[in-house]
């Protein structure tokens, strides 16, 4: 009776930790580089407060419903195409798999552009 005890201890200890691992993800970071055209909506700046791009969110949007991530600020003096606006997140506990990120131009009265325009899948390895 001990002995079959202690198996089912040691058994249930042993899923304990594969529920563990898979509930607990590691934290990463996620670094985001894309281009914009500043011709099509203008950035915000101490004299333009309306009509303008405050900043730029990412989401998770691997499910159905879009989880923000983290935001990231217009670069100073952004006007026409600007490349490689690039941002990191704060470290995240994302799981290993694939995911798909979204990023959204936000306006100053808290629009944010068509979800749906930039779109990437990643692959977070194990």
């Amino acid at each position: 009776m001990i002995l079959t005890n202690l198996r089912t201890l040691l058994a249930l200890f042993a899923l304990m930790c594969v529920s563990l691992a898979v509930a607990n993800p590691r934290k990463r970071r996620v670094t985001v580089t894309f281009s914009y055209d500043f011709n099509l909506s203008h950035a915000c700046s101490l004299t333009l407060t309306k009509n303008c791009v405050k900043q730029f969110n990412v989401y998770e949007a691997t499910d159905k419903e879009q989880v923000k991530l983290f935001s990231i600020p217009v670069p100073a003096d952004a006007a026409g195409l600007v490349k490689e606006i690039t941002g990191t997140s704060p470290p995240l506990a994302l799981r290993a798999g694939e995911h798909i990120l979204v990023v959204t131009a936000q306006a100053a009265d808290g629009t944010e552009s068509d979800s749906g325009a930039g779109t990437i899948r990643i692959r977070i390895k194990p």
